[in-house]
């Protein structure tokens, strides 16, 4: 792991269970030296990526709360789907969200609401369970094998302790018939009282990998035609990748090397 990776990985210990952090806790809880944690502590502060609070304690820096806005402003995909999912949940009364993936994990990025105005558990930002929900399972449905595979061997025990991945074999069987569906429904895999139904969203020109959905309360759902949602889902999936700006040539094409590691991302 490189100097930088084990730096940032100083950021994935503040969730919800521990917001704070003293560098000395964080360099024993990452196995790093004390004058190593206390450095990559200061650099991390010095960028404003983290906060020194009272008795010697760190937090998220404003700099997170600043990189937020230029994404939720700057990111292609946003910009072109906000607008299709406002609509997608006044036409349904549904509420709807948009996940995708990065690395090994996939988050939710925008959800409209809609009457029943839901508060699932994985919100924007937060990490989803790779093999659980039907965000996660109608995302990994757009990823190829070899990425799937990765995915599998980088995260065994999730994998194993789902019935969904509980082996390779299984994973493929199961993306393969969401792939013939066209879509994934679920039914309180996150959250007891929702069921979701969401379609993969595929735009490989773009590296986009997404997926597109309703989470409605299980009252609600066992009267609506999961057919007529999956199409409601799947024509909206297609106005945002319609309305996704015109992609721009480079200027400069990346040595065959560095083409190489983005394409593993």
């Amino acid at each position: 792991m490189s100097s930088l990776a084990r730096m940032l990985a100083i950021l994935d210990l503040f969730d919800e269970g521990a917001s704070v952090w003293t560098a000395d806790a964080i360099a024993e809880r990452l196995g790093y030296s004390l004058p190593t944690g206390y450095r990559y502590v200061h650099q991390l502060g010095e960028a404003g990526l983290l906060r020194r609070d009272a008795g010697g304690t760190y937090m998220l820096g404003p700099r997170v709360i600043e990189l937020d806005h230029r994404i939720r402003v700057g990111d292609p995909l946003l910009g072109a789907a906000q607008r299709v999912m406002r609509a997608l949940a006044d036409d349904s009364a549904c509420d709807v969200v948009l996940g995708t993936i990065y690395g090994e994990r996939i988050i939710t990025i925008h959800q409209e609401h809609g009457i029943e105005s839901v508060s699932p558990s994985y919100g924007r930002g937060r990490r989803m369970p790779l093999y659980r929900g039907m965000l996660s399972k109608a995302v990994l449905a757009t990823l190829p094998r070899g990425r799937l595979r990765r995915l599998y061997e980088a995260n065994p025990d999730e994998a194993h302790a789902s019935p969904f991945a509980a082996t390779f074999a299984a994973l493929l069987a199961h993306v393969k018939a969401i792939r013939s569906a066209g879509y994934c429904v679920t039914h309180g895999e996150l959250d007891p009282g929702l069921c979701g139904i969401g379609v993969p969203l595929s735009y490989p020109a773009r590296r986009l990998n997404a997926a597109l959905g309703f989470i409605i309360s299980r009252q609600r759902f066992a009267n609506l035609n999961e057919n007529q949602l999956a199409g409601l889902l799947h024509t909206a999936g297609n106005a945002i990748i319609e309305a996704l700006p015109p992609i721009q040539a480079t200027q400069q094409k990346a040595p065959a090397a560095a083409r190489k590691v983005l394409d593993q991302a």
